[in-house]
């Protein structure tokens, strides 16, 4: 009898340590989750500040081609083709 009161006192005891230690895990995992969910939103910020950033980038690009630059020149003409082939296919369509 004694023997099966020191086997149960054992299990109560090991059963405690894992359930605080599930506890921990979890605290664990909140806390990665949240984290995550940060790195996640921060991950968004930066990819518009990226695109923000190559469009401002472009922008100077045609810019500087438009004032004189040598190195920007043949895509300042590309871009400015696609414009006035965007406007012709805007006149069309309001011509019809």
């Amino acid at each position: 009898m004694a023997q099966t009161l020191e086997v149960v006192k054992q299990l109560e005891s090991r059963a405690f340590q894992l359930i605080q230690k599930l506890n921990k895990l979890n605290d664990a995992l909140n806390k990665s989750q949240a984290e995550q969910k940060n790195l996640i939103e921060k991950n968004k910020l930066l990819s518009k500040e990226i695109k923000r950033l190559n469009t401002e980038n472009e922008r100077l690009k045609s810019a500087n081609a438009i004032l004189g630059s040598k190195d920007y020149k043949r895509e300042t003409k590309l871009k400015i083709n696609q414009l006035i082939r965007e406007v012709d296919s805007c006149i069309v369509q309001l011509s019809e």
